[in-house]
């Protein structure tokens, strides 16, 4: 949410982030607008709701934010702070895999949940 935040409240900041990890000249506008939609996409994703895709689509970007940054970690010690990704890429893995079991959301509980 503080990156969504970020977007909204900073777009210039943005537009470096863009440029340097992914090779993209975007506009503030359009920095904005991401921010707000990337508000409603982790709220969504917070609630359990649409798990199926929210879930993937979660690990997808964060693969690719993760992957991104990859040149960062041939400098670990001036870089360490991009090495959480990894352990949260994990976890983004494994929240996937098991989405059937997690039954504390806002969605319609899993019946492979209940039947064990």
């Amino acid at each position: 949410m503080v990156w969504a935040f970020d977007k909204i409240l900073a777009p210039g900041h943005t537009v470096k982030v863009f440029a340097a990890f992914y090779n993209l000249d975007i506009s503030t506008s359009l920095a904005v607008g991401l921010g707000v939609v990337q508000i409603a996409f982790i709220s969504a994703f917070a609630l359990g709701l649409y798990k199926s895709i929210t879930y993937l689509a979660i690990l997808v970007l964060h693969a690719g934010s993760t992957f991104a940054a990859f040149a960062k970690y041939l400098d670990p010690l001036n870089n360490l702070l991009f090495f959480a990704a990894w352990p949260m890429l994990a976890a983004c893995i494994g929240l996937y895999l098991l989405r059937e079991y997690d039954v504390w959301v806002l969605s319609r509980k899993s019946e492979l949940a209940y039947n064990r």
